[in-house]
């Protein structure tokens, strides 16, 4: 029996544990930390999503408050020209129809913005045919008496004559009523006579009428005279 000395086994080393956990250890806060930027990463995205989300929503009601702001603006436009060509209309009457008057109702009617030309078409189709018609022919004589005669019976005198439009444009539209008012004086008649009544005469769309009208005068008369003042549609 051998009496031999035998050395002791030699223990395992701690170093691969160690490793293992330091690597352990590490591979957690590795995990810890990409979990951690994958989170805030989408936390970014998320909030750039939001904020696009709201940028597109703000541009959205932008649009819709211009467009809203635009329809109110239109809106009113229109009333203003609704307005006004309510108000040319109710100008343009038989009462109101002086030669002279027609003349400037027509030139307004020209510069007149399209909107409210295209109200006064729609509140007033027929005067504005007439208004643009006799802005078109307008012109010194386009209405006048031819072949007047007046004679004195008593104290009345006797007025005839044929009253004469030259206006094509206007004649077109159909016969026309014509206020003439008659002057007597025994002086030459002027501008500053007063008349002393007036009568209708209906000129068809060939152009001409005839007048045949008696007045009350004094007796002392020697001239006279006749002078178309007003021009409506017949009818209208």
């Amino acid at each position: 029996m051998s009496n031999g000395f035998q050395p002791p086994a030699k223990k395992p080393s701690a170093a691969p544990k160690i490793a293992t956990i330091i690597c352990s250890v590490l591979a957690v806060i590795f995990l810890l930390v990409s979990a951690t930027m994958y989170v805030s990463a989408r936390s970014k995205a998320q909030e750039i999503d939001d904020m696009r989300a709201e940028i597109q929503s703000a541009d959205a009601k932008t649009v819709e408050i211009d467009s809203e702001i635009t329809s109110t603006k239109e809106q009113i436009a229109e009333a203003g020209a609704k307005k006004d060509a309510q108000e040319w209309c109710d100008d343009v009457t038989r009462e109101n129809s002086e030669l002279d008057k027609l003349r400037s109702q027509g030139n307004a009617l020209k510069s007149m913005k399209q909107p409210t030309r295209d109200a006064v078409q729609k509140l007033c189709p027929e005067k504005k045919s007439f208004a643009e018609a006799f802005a078109k022919d307008a012109k010194k004589g386009m209405v006048g008496p031819e072949n007047m005669q007046c004679l004195i019976d008593g104290n009345t005198m006797r007025f005839s004559a044929t009253i004469k439009i030259d206006a094509p444009s206007v004649l077109a539209l159909g016969d026309m009523d014509v206020t003439v008012e008659a002057f007597a004086a025994g002086h030459p008649i002027t501008d500053s006579d007063t008349s002393i009544g007036s009568t209708v005469v209906t000129v068809s769309s060939s152009g001409s009428g005839p007048l045949s009208t008696a007045m009350p005068i004094s007796g002392n008369e020697t001239d006279c005279a006749l002078k178309p003042v007003r021009m409506w549609p017949t009818g209208l």
